[in-house]
């Protein structure tokens, strides 16, 4: 069916396939663009590949149709999950073509790429087929071709005005007080001296007890002139990263209540680390083990299924990860009751944040087939449904217990979990594997959705670049605590390795942050835009691992306040003095010097006036 003029939209039906057999998903249309271009891909917060391809120089993350593969071999770019939107756009020479479903009742799909040749690359929106009716399956949605002027905003465009249509984003957001006072994650381990993973047994450090970080919450709170939240991980009294089972914490309760209470005395947030919906066998890292226990209660009834009846988890399974387990199939109600339960004993304790929903990637339910489950043996918009479901009982639960505990999950959540999990550890860190990270899912989301700059595992690429990045998201900061009592530059980084520079870390998060607490109808609340201004500026490279990414010398983002007002932020994320050409919409041009560090900001310009210029923020070093 052709819709405007300039798109053309497809809805798949399929009938008679074979008796005996079921229908898994579909590869419809199929859609191939050239190899010279740039693609908009909606992985881990938003990426734009230049080198299509990339990825096929390792197997962990080259293109494979997604389905149902054990032990850590899943990754894959599903959607409601680690593909957080339901398009790609390809675009050269300022015209593109998007490619998307605009499903509202967010059925599974693979969101992908497949280079074929230097010739040619296919898009691929693998759709899992779910519910049929009578012997026929039609999309729930139809698929849609659309040409379009511009690059990745643009595309990201067209999503948003679909987004604008669904009845969860009718309304804001309901943020906490404590987001309007801009905290700084501290992020710090109580077990282990930054390897989390087996097979090392792992013992308690320096910050176990709990109430020994408080002079580093004191510290860096003084240093930051900034409200602390204490993110703790390898809390649990179980064993870290084995969900379902993770309280009381490590010690019992007394312990981790004693930092709290010292942490809100001051005004601090106490705020926690899980690792989702799955079933844990047994850890990796020490003796804990649930065998028994499933093997008594025949648990593994409720755990997902391959479609031979395989059961095995598909994230952190690994004698070199955190566990051996399953996940859990969240239609199932012993499933939703058990993880209810938990998650209000850790509401009811008095925690201000839990990134409950860490593993499951972007809020996502995994992939199911059992035939015994109460859903049907293939999966599809059921899972997403059981998601929001799950979620709808834990907020229930979160009220009942008298909490106001605010939820989030690894990377930004994906559409329709936006409005539940509005506060994330943000991993656009991660799509250094295929290409340049880009602001797509704030572009589309940040009204509803302000995440913080994420524990940056396994990255050291300059401090300067990652943190400025993150404040051209919109986001809120997080650092990472290492040995004594300095800072690191990842989670997952030994603590015997090299630590960045600390005066510069140190004073880059306290002017940013001074920034951002300083412009919150922008950067918390705010309406990411297209440029009102025309930026110039040189393009250099920054050094990740054996990558090297291109990027501005001086970043800019442009925004609007709910109220209507605009306004757009340069900055210097570099060691040198940088310079940015800026030409208003009235014409006039004005050439702004950017010491290391140094953030401007300007309102969007009335017709016959030039733009006022704010410089009160600047990098200077506060160790004294």
């Amino acid at each position: 069916v052709r819709g405007a003029a300039d798109e053309i939209l497809l809805t798949p039906t399929v009938r008679d396939w074979p008796k005996g057999l079921r229908l898994n998903w579909i590869d419809a249309p199929q859609v191939e663009v050239a190899e010279d271009g740039a693609l908009y891909w909606p992985m881990l917060d938003g990426c734009e590949v230049t080198d299509l391809e990339l990825r096929e120089s390792g197997t962990w993350i080259d293109y494979r149709p997604l389905g149902y593969t054990p032990r850590c071999k899943a990754w894959g770019a599903l959607y409601p999950g680690n593909c957080q939107m339901q398009f790609m756009a390809f675009y050269k020479d300022g015209r593109g073509i998007y490619f998307g479903c605009h499903d509202p009742t967010h059925t599974q799909m693979g969101v992908e790429y497949d280079w074929r040749s230097d010739r040619a690359t296919r898009l691929s929106l693998q759709m899992f087929c779910g519910e049929t009716k009578d012997g026929v399956w039609t999309a729930p949605a139809p698929f849609t071709l659309r040409l379009f002027n511009g690059g990745w905003m643009e595309a990201c465009e067209i999503y948003r005005d679909f987004i604008y249509t669904l009845p969860a984003f009718q309304t804001p957001v309901k943020r906490p007080k404590w987001m309007y006072e801009s905290p700084v994650n501290l992020i710090y381990p109580v077990q282990g001296e930054g390897i989390d993973h087996g097979p090392n047994p792992m013992k308690t450090n320096r910050y176990y007890p709990f109430i020994n970080v408080m002079p580093e919450v004191e510290k860096y709170g003084r240093l930051f002139d900034s409200k602390i939240m204490a993110l703790i991980m390898h809390w649990e009294g179980t064993a870290p990263w084995c969900p379902p089972y993770v309280w009381p914490p490590l010690g019992g309760e007394e312990g981790l209540a004693k930092l709290r209470d010292a942490l809100h005395a001051r005004g601090d947030l106490l705020g926690l680390y899980c690792s989702g919906c799955a079933w844990t066998q047994v850890s990796c890292i020490n003796d804990y083990s649930q065998e028994k226990k499933c093997r008594d209660e025949g648990l593994e009834r409720w755990m997902m299924r391959g479609p031979k009846g395989q059961i095995e988890a598909t994230i952190c399974n690994h004698r070199f990860a955190q566990r051996f387990g399953y996940d859990m199939c969240l239609t199932e109600k012993w499933s939703q009751e058990t993880l209810v339960e938990e998650i209000g004993k850790i509401a009811r304790f008095g925690v201000d944040y839990c990134q409950y929903f860490d593993q499951n990637i972007g809020g996502a339910a995994l992939l199911c087939y059992s035939r015994a489950h109460h859903h049907p043996p293939v999966p599809g918009a059921w899972q997403t449904k059981a998601m929001l479901d799950l979620q709808d009982k834990v907020f229930a639960k979160i009220g009942e217990v008298g909490s106001q505990m605010t939820l989030g999950c690894e990377a930004c959540a994906a559409t329709p979990f936006v409005k539940n999990l509005f506060y994330n550890d943000s991993r656009a860190n991660n799509d250094v594997s295929y290409g340049n990270p880009v602001a797509g899912l704030p572009f589309v989301f940040h009204e509803w959705m302000s995440n913080f700059s994420g524990n940056q595992i396994g990255h050291d690429a300059d401090v300067g670049y990652r943190w400025m990045r993150s404040f051209h998201y919109g986001e809120s900061f997080s650092v990472i605590l290492g040995a004594d009592g300095k800072l690191q530059n990842a989670w997952g980084i030994p603590w015997k390795k090299p630590r960045p520079d600390q005066e510069r870390l140190i004073a880059l998060v306290k002017n940013l942050n001074s920034v951002r607490k300083a412009n919150l109808p922008w950067l918390l609340e705010g309406k990411m835009l297209r440029p009102f201004a025309k930026v110039e500026t040189k393009r250099v490279f920054v050094k990740y691992g054996n990558l090297d990414i291109e990027t501005d010398e001086v970043m800019s983002s442009f925004w609007q306040a709910p109220d209507g007002r605009r306004r757009a932020f340069l900055s210097n994320w570099g060691l040198k003095d940088a310079v940015a050409a800026v030409t208003f919409a009235d014409g006039t041009r004005k050439v702004y010097a950017l010491k290391p560090g140094e953030v401007v900001w300007f309102d969007a310009p009335a017709v016959s006036a030039p733009a006022k210029v704010r410089r009160p923020f600047s990098f200077m070093p506060i160790l004294s």
